[in-house]
Formats: structure tokens, C-alpha cells, sequence
């Protein structure tokens, strides 16, 4: 960009090295506005197929809920789970401007919570476990259908990686600027060598090893939900006890201080 705050110099030598790097800025302006054009498309091509596949998955499902059976209601599994991969898809294709999606809004914890579980009962129910609630009638300030699918997520995590008795609890506690959400299973846990790693895009770990429905995506936009959304998500584990998940909520009165 130095061209742009050169003055333009009045010997030959001078001029032609300006227009030289006039030139290459040019050029180098051209390539950021293709890959930003590209990028666009590929975002709005994904989303549009996002909701071409639901219409085939939806019409799918209905006709498994008209002719059930063993081998239909297998099918509707991995109807089921076709249906969260291509949620990932979405927000995944969304991460980059999400937040122009957002709608705030008034409503509980429980209310969110409630919301993940009706995606994610049947595999619970499979996976022979229940969850537990614990003071969850907290008010918060939120965007209840990332929230959904983040929580939703580590739901998720919590089928994939369970233990016997699987037992997924839900509580809150409410503190000065923050209501917290803790979601602990007791499950397989996390290794200590992954653990600071967990959020990164693509890593699976030792569990990931163990278990090859991993991908590595989930915790990933998890993550980059929660900084959109001015949250926080942490995790706390003890390999072969199980893991904890804590996302923090700001509280209202904090929000309108900042004037969000």
C-alpha cells in the first residue's frame, strides 16, 4: 500500500517506480476482491444447498413416520444424524458473519436447554440416559437458536463419548456480570494432554482415535458461536470421570452498561 501515500516523485526514475507499485497494488486490490467474491459465492452456495437438502431429509422422515417398522426407524437414525451433520454445514458456512443472523432475546436457561434435548431425546433415550435439571428457571439474554445448537452440541458429545449410566446435568449459578451454564456428564472424560486443545478445528484426540464418528468440528464452532455471541465456553474433565461444560452468559443489566 505505500503507493497510495507516495507523493508522486518529478524525475523519470522516480515516476516509473511509482507506477510500478501503483501497478502491483492494483493487482494485489484485484486478488483480495476475487477471493472475497469467491468466498461469498461459496457461503451463499452452501447455504442454499443447506436448505435444498432439508426439503428430501424432511420428506424422508415422513414417510418412515407413516410406515414404521424395524428397518425404517433405523433409516430414521440415520436420517436423524444426516440432519445434524448438515446443521454443522450451516453454521459452519455462517461462522465467518454469523452474527447477522442474531436475534437476542429474553429467555431462561431452561427454555435452551429444553430447546438442544427435543433435537437430541431419541439418542439419549438410546443411549440408555437422562438428564437431570438443577435451578435452570434463570433469566438470560440470548440468541436462543445458536444457543440451542451449541448446547445441543455438547449433548452430542456427551451420547458419543458416554460411559454405563449415562447421566447428563444440567445447572446454573448466577454471578455479579455472568449466569453460568454447567452441562457434566459421566462419561469417558478427556485426557489432560487434549484438554487445552479441545476447540481446535479438526482435533479429535485420544477419543477421536477410539471413536471414528469424531470430527473435530463441533467444540470448533462451539467455540467461535460463543465469541460471536460475546460468551464464554470452557471445559473441565478428569479422564474416566467424566467432563464438564461451562458457558457463561452475560448478564442483562451488564449488557445494557455496554448499550448491546
Amino acid at each position: 500500500m505505500i503507493g497510495e501515500i507516495l507523493v508522486q516523485p518529478g524525475f523519470l526514475d522516480g515516476q516509473i517506480l511509482d507506477e510500478i507499485l501503483r501497478r502491483c497494488n492494483k493487482y494485489q486490490n484485484d486478488r483480495v476482491a476475487d477471493a472475497r467474491q469467491d468466498s461469498q459465492e461459496y457461503r451463499e452456495y452452501l447455504d442454499s444447498w443447506v436448505h435444498e437438502i432439508k426439503t428430501p431429509i424432511a420428506a424422508a422422515r415422513l414417510i418412515v413416520e407413516n410406515n414404521k417398522n424395524p428397518a425404517t426407524l433405523r433409516i430414521d437414525d440415520e436420517l436423524r444424524r444426516i440432519d445434524g451433520f448438515v446443521e454443522q454445514v450451516l453454521y459452519y458456512a455462517r461462522s465467518a458473519a454469523v452474527e447477522k443472523d442474531f436475534k437476542v432475546e429474553r429467555t431462561t436457561l431452561q427454555a435452551l436447554v429444553n430447546s438442544a434435548l427435543k433435537t437430541y431425546s431419541k439418542p439419549l433415550i438410546q443411549a440408555g440416559g437422562r438428564p437431570v435439571f438443577n435451578g435452570l428457571d434463570v433469566p438470560v439474554c440470548a440468541d436462543t437458536k445458536s444457543c440451542a445448537f451449541v448446547i445441543g452440541q455438547i449433548i452430542s458429545n456427551s451420547i458419543k463419548y458416554h460411559a454405563e449410566n449415562l447421566q447428563i446435568s444440567f445447572s446454573a449459578y448466577t454471578e455479579q456480570n455472568a449466569v453460568r451454564l454447567l452441562i457434566s456428564d459421566n462419561g469417558i472424560g478427556i485426557s489432560p494432554s487434549d484438554l487445552p486443545r479441545v476447540f481446535d478445528k479438526g482435533f479429535t484426540g485420544d477419543n477421536g482415535r477410539k471413536y471414528s464418528k469424531s470430527t473435530g468440528i463441533g467444540l470448533y464452532l462451539c467455540k467461535k458461536l460463543c465469541n460471536k455471541m460475546n460468551m464464554e465456553i470452557t471445559i473441565q474433565s478428569d479422564l474416566g470421570q467424566g467432563t464438564t461444560v461451562i458457558l457463561s452468559f452475560p448478564q442483562e443489566s451488564y449488557l445494557q452498561e455496554a448499550g448491546l
